[in-house]
């Protein structure tokens, strides 16, 4: 990896690396020499297909079988990404999930949206960086 800025500790104890670079990545990384993924770091569904400069990663692992993982990029129209794993353990990151983006709307209400750039206006106009 390279460039990494923040990243977080995944549910079963892996590290979530954020690169901080255009086209950058989140990575996972098992800092257990012992396991059997010690050696070779992967890259996540976390990042997209695109990438981005992202900043850090944070977990809400209230449902054990589907962790909600929230990432932040680093620009003015950067969105709040969120993915849902569709299961848990380290394979939950590379395999299956639903990506969306925080939409704010009228009123002080939001939404998650499967549209990249409603959550990028969205980002540039209530919380740019």
């Amino acid at each position: 990896t390279s460039r990494n800025c923040g990243g977080g500790m995944s549910p079963w104890n892996t590290w979530i690396s954020c690169e901080e670079v255009s086209g950058g990545q989140c990575w996972q990384v098992e800092p257990d020499p012992s396991k059997p993924n010690h050696y070779s770091p992967r890259r996540t569904l976390l990042g997209g297909a695109s990438g981005g400069a992202y900043e850090t990663v944070a977990v809400d692992n209230t449902n054990k079988k589907k962790p909600v993982f929230f990432t932040t990029k680093d620009s003015s129209d950067g969105e709040l990404r969120r993915f849902e794993a569709d299961g848990n353990g380290w394979d939950a990151l590379h395999e299956g999930g639903q990506t969306s983006y925080l939409e704010f709307l009228d009123d002080n209400k939001f939404q998650w949206t499967t549209d990249i750039s409603a959550g990028e206006d969205s980002a540039a106009q209530h919380y740019p960086n």
